[in-house]
């Protein structure tokens, strides 16, 4: 009687003498001076290197040890071939998987309960993935003393779902192989975001460049675990900035940061204007402060400013207040929500940034206190009519403020972007003979879904730009507020932007 199972066994086996067979053939076409009697040859010295490889696994090593995806790997006619599975492709629930890629961050092996742990990320042009090394396997990595900017190939792993983001991640385990390329990969920093462009991307999870505009101080406080060492670096982007917290063990990591240092950072979590570490986050690569890096953040200081608050668009990680000095639109964030318009602020010390023009104040919460001015703030004008814009004497404008009539819209759609898939609403508004089409893009649209057509509205804090028709569009974003006016121009609704 047959063993249970055994035809899986026989499916495994022959769909992998199928891709073996595919695999060998594209090296034979590449390097036809090779006979096949050669090229296995070579497959099995390998195979005998090491007892964990199969065929395909070791005829990956030889075929990339020969050089035989350098070129041939992008062309259409190959790609249905099974070689190296690209990391953008990468999903949960793989059992057999191998990959190639630059190493950018490595960590251990360190010691998690009963096992030894090794952590990678490596990335190619689709993608990245973390690699969790398991073991005897974290041993074996670490005798290689991998380094950034290595090439490697990683065989037999499987894949699983991180928790935290929901991505796979690969895993290395007894069966997996870990092996360094001679090709000289990409460098290791192309990996990271520019913190600007983090934030721009939204809550969530990355890797990322920074510079250090303050390391801050050591400070031990008092728990419901106890005590513990924390400490709040602020870091700046090429637009925008972050208080990143940093607790217990870790604070050791960050102890003789300078200001102006550039660090590469893995698996941070942005929320608003306040980031964190995650578990898998490593500190991987520090530059020494540059001139360039401490002029950078010497022009984004702000001190001593008095600002009047025009709105304020509540977030997750506080608030977001529209504000004057009475001479420009200023955007102030805060780790707190107890501000409502009408107040008087001043802005102690700040971080300044400017991003498609708008300025914006990035403060901590001992940064700004409530105050009476001898003489109120008055704000300047920045309502526009529709038929200056559309006549095309006003275009290129932010922080603006329009009123109309919405009269048509799209439904809502879903659209793809680099930072994910978002819904966005077009629509029309109009004022008299002029009319004008605008935008609005994830919350923004669900509200301006949500209004009916011949509702008289007013949008706060939009820009004009010309759209790629060349055609003047007004543009909402998150900090964007809409009012929906009754018939005497009188505030009956309103979408905060809370």
């Amino acid at each position: 009687m047959l063993p249970h199972g055994w035809w899986r066994l026989r499916l495994r086996v022959s769909e992998e003498l199928r891709e073996y067979s595919k695999l060998l053939e594209r090296v034979l076409a590449k390097f036809p001076e090779l006979s096949k009697e050669e090229l296995e040859a070579m497959v099995e010295a390998k195979l005998r290197s090491s007892k964990l490889l199969n065929r395909v696994g070791a005829l990956l090593l030889v075929a990339e040890e020969l050089g035989a995806f350098k070129e041939a790997e992008e062309k259409a006619e190959q790609s249905e071939i099974q070689a190296y599975t690209k990391l953008g492709n990468l999903v949960p629930g793989l059992r057999d998987v191998s990959v190639r890629g630059t190493v950018y961050a490595l960590s251990g092996p360190i010691e998690v309960k009963d096992h030894r742990i090794m952590r990678l990320k490596i990335g190619d042009d689709t993608g990245s993935v973390d690699v969790i090394i398991w073991d005897e396997k974290a041993d074996e990595a670490a005798s290689m003393k991998l380094k950034l900017g290595d090439q490697i190939a990683v065989l037999h792993g499987y894949t699983r779902e991180r928790v935290e983001t929901g991505r796979p991640e690969l895993h290395v385990g007894r069966g997996g192989l870990i092996a360094r390329l001679e090709a000289e990969g990409p460098d290791p920093r192309s990996f990271y975001l520019d913190l600007g462009e983090a934030l721009e991307a939204g809550d969530g999870v990355y890797d990322v460049k920074a510079v250090v505009l303050d390391p801050g101080e050591e400070r031990r406080i008092s728990t419901r675990y106890g005590e513990a060492d924390v400490r709040e670096i602020r870091l700046i982007g090429e637009a925008g900035g972050v208080r990143l917290t940093v607790w217990r063990e870790r604070v050791e990591d960050f102890k003789d940061l300078k200001p102006g240092e550039t660090i590469y950072l893995t698996d941070v979590r942005i929320e608003g204007v306040r980031a964190s570490l995650t578990s898998r986050s490593i500190l991987a690569i520090r530059e020494e402060p540059s001139e360039e890096s401490l002029r950078m953040i010497e022009g984004r200081k702000a001190r001593n400013l008095i600002v009047r608050v025009l709105d304020v668009v509540e977030v997750a990680a506080g608030a977001i207040l529209i504000a004057t000095d009475g001479e420009q639109i200023l955007r102030v964030q805060l780790p707190f929500k107890e501000v409502k318009p009408g107040d008087h602020l001043l802005v102690k010390e700040a971080i300044r940034e400017s991003r498609r023009g708008k300025i914006r104040l990035l403060c901590g919460e001992e940064d700004v206190e409530e105050v009476e001015p001898e003489e109120e703030i008055k704000p300047p004008s920045r309502l526009v009519k529709l038929a200056e814009i559309s006549s095309g004497r006003k275009t290129e404008l932010v922080d603006v403020i329009v009123e109309g009539v919405l009269y048509t819209k799209t439904r809502l759609m879903k659209v793809r972007t680099r930072f994910g898939e978002v819904e966005k609403v077009g629509f029309w508004i109009r004022d008299g003979e002029a009319a004008v089409q605008g935008s609005a893009w994830r919350a923004k649209a669900e509200e301006i879904a949500r209004i009916r057509e011949g509702a008289k509205v007013r949008l706060k804090w939009v820009s004009v730009r010309m759209n790629v028709f060349g055609e003047p569009e007004i543009q909402l974003d998150n900090e964007s507020i809409i009012e929906v006016l009754d018939g005497s121009g009188q505030e009956a609704s309103s979408g905060s932007g809370k």
